[in-house]
């Protein structure tokens, strides 16, 4: 067997043994999406007597962290074909990729886990969550309905671009966990093939001055009368008045029952702005693991609260030229051979990257200890971002 990027013209082959391991086949639709942001190039595949077996790629992304955009490889299409699992393919494809990553000068990887038992063990931790929001109609009415004049525009998704386009960059600086999307990444932010509606309308777009939202409508009715559903791909709002208009246009559709939004962000505040807050049920999950490739690199690239003032003892025994002990404080961070205030993992580092997983929380499950009095205080307090961290795509 062999271990190589997959090449242009095999990267059909590559897309359709990745699926094959999510049960999944590769529709025309899917080979055109694919094409828009697919990096050939960063792609790894195990070739079993010339024909691919498991693999995994990477995009190209940059990546909000607290007090800083820093260069990110978005791991992607990650998948073993069922005939050859359970053969440490996929380990070695993981430490093949970190050292690619590690040579390209990316000091993080993030990725979307499809089952989250796979990656901790390759020092990925969950850095970020997201909410699964439904809200009731007509129940769930705002307490204070917009009173601002702002011009409300709505059509079909592709139609708005330029404008989504501005306001996502304004959010995107202060919120950690969002990537940057450059090149086709728009387009394939709003791809919507009909086969993938399930009964929804075409993709639609509501934008106001300070923000969007990307929606559809599915049509439905039952014994009691209309029950149709609003689904809400991506709600962005850069002012809370912005945000307001939103949510009031969409809990004022006619003819439907539910408003729902599977990638909410975990502090979306709509339950705090309804008459009646149990009109909204959300449901937190797992969302965006981080990766830290290279630690002091990744570590001086964010910024923090406060200074952490600590000798951090690092174990990582996937990517072991991380392992070891470093000062972090005032801004840079040097390996040492001074006393460690705390010892932890590479996957308890990447989940407390982002600044939504604390320190302290990661201790009191076992994961971070405290070896100086203080220093578990004082570094959560450091590491915790001013915004809890959102990653609103699946890539």
């Amino acid at each position: 067997m062999e271990m190589r990027p997959a090449t242009h013209e095999e990267f059909d082959d590559f897309d359709r043994a990745v699926l094959a391991a999510f049960h999944r086949e590769v529709t025309e639709e899917d080979r055109r999406a694919f094409r828009r942001t697919d990096e050939p190039e960063r792609s790894l595949a195990w070739f079993d007597d010339g024909r691919i077996v498991a693999g995994t790629s990477v995009y190209t992304r940059h990546v909000t962290v607290p007090g800083a955009i820093v260069p990110c490889a978005a791991v992607t299409a990650v998948g073993v074909m069922p005939t050859h699992r359970r053969r440490g393919l996929l380990t070695a494809l993981m430490r093949r990729q970190l050292e690619n990553i590690r040579t390209a000068g990316e000091p993080v990887a993030a990725l979307w886990a499809s089952e989250g038992a796979i990656y901790g063990r390759f020092g990925y931790g969950i850095a970020a969550r997201n909410a699964s929001l439904t809200a009731r109609r007509p129940v769930a009415r705002l307490a204070a309905p917009p009173s601002v004049a702002d011009p409300q525009r709505a059509g079909p998704a592709a139609d708005h671009v330029e404008h989504m386009r501005a306001v996502y960059e304004r959010v995107r600086g202060e919120r950690p966990g969002m990537l940057d999307r450059p090149g086709a990444w728009w387009e394939a932010r709003l791809h919507d093939p009909e086969s993938e509606r399930k009964g929804a309308q075409p993709l639609q777009a509501l934008v106001v001055a300070d923000g969007y939202a990307l929606y559809a409508v599915r049509p439905d009715r039952d014994e009691d009368g209309p029950a149709g559903e609003v689904k809400i791909r991506e709600l962005v709002a850069a002012t809370p008045a912005a945000r307001a208009l939103l949510w009031d246009f969409l809990l004022d559709q006619d003819l439907t029952r539910k408003v729902t939004w599977s990638l909410a962000a975990a502090d979306e505040p709509l339950w705090l702005m309804l008459t009646d807050p149990d009109a909204v049920r959300l449901v937190l999950q797992g969302s965006l693991w981080v990766r830290l490739v290279d630690v002091p690199a990744a570590l001086r690239a964010r910024g923090y609260a406060a200074d952490p003032d600590v000798v951090l003892d690092v174990s990582d025994a996937f990517c072991p030229w991380n392992a070891g002990r470093y000062r972090l404080a005032g801004g840079a961070c040097e390996p040492t051979d001074a006393e460690p205030g705390l010892a932890l993992d590479a996957s308890a580092l990447g989940a407390a990257y982002l600044g939504g997983t604390l320190l302290t929380e990661l201790a009191a499950a076992g994961r971070v200890t405290e070896l100086r009095p203080g220093a578990l205080a004082r570094a959560s307090a450091a590491f915790r971002a001013d915004v809890v961290p959102w990653c609103p795509e699946i890539f």
